[in-house]
């Protein structure tokens, strides 16, 4: 008699296509792994995982979450603006540190190369996640008298994104000289000018 296959679905088809992809991950490495070595090793199809997952990139980063205890960035609190902007720096600089070598260039080239440089920095700029992480810290700067105004322009406030970007393709990593150069010498005169 034949073995009846269970088809999964939901979380369980997601978990399944995860472990695949972190697995082959680790054994191939970010340029090797193929959307249809995952779909085969998952005992699913390409176009499953497309589905879920635009390309490459975003499949990997998906798995790089679920595996690799990157929970997202946390709103720094640290009692003073500087040492706030640092240590947001510095979770961008651990997550990183963790995509360092093939990974990290395979990752950095694929979401290039489908994004021309006008359409990066337009995300850039457009991004409400960034202000969700600074408005907290400069409204606190601000109780704390380091700073005179909270209501920056967008294009302000994703700042520390557009440096980081840049940085980041320019150089492929985020030195500690680095981040405190964009604080001490951009962010930190910026923030702590009145806008006018």
């Amino acid at each position: 008699m034949a073995e009846k296959k269970i088809r999964r679905r939901g979380q369980a088809l997601v978990d399944a296509i995860l472990a695949a992809t972190w697995e082959q991950l680790q054994v191939k490495g970010y340029q090797a792994l193929t959307i249809e070595g995952v779909a085969r090793a998952a005992a699913t199809t390409k176009t499953v995982l497309y589905r879920r997952w635009p390309d490459k990139a975003h499949l990997v980063l998906a798995a790089l979450s679920k595996y690799d205890n990157f929970t997202g960035y946390v709103v720094p609190d640290t009692g003073a603006l500087r040492t706030d902007l640092l240590d947001l720096m510095g979770q961008i600089a651990a997550f990183l540190e963790k995509l360092k070598g093939e990974t990290f260039r395979g990752l950095l080239a694929e979401r290039l190369q489908h994004l021309e440089l006008d359409k990066l920095m337009s995300r850039a700029n457009g991004n409400a996640a960034i202000r969700g992480i600074m408005q907290p810290m400069l409204d606190r700067a601000a109780k704390r008298g380091e700073i005179t105004r909270t209501d920056w322009p967008d294009r302000v406030i994703n700042l520390v994104g557009i440096l980081l970007i840049n940085e980041v393709v320019s150089r492929q990593e985020l030195s500690q000289t680095a981040r405190n150069e964009m604080v001490d010498d951009i962010l930190l005169p910026v923030f702590r000018s009145t806008g006018e």
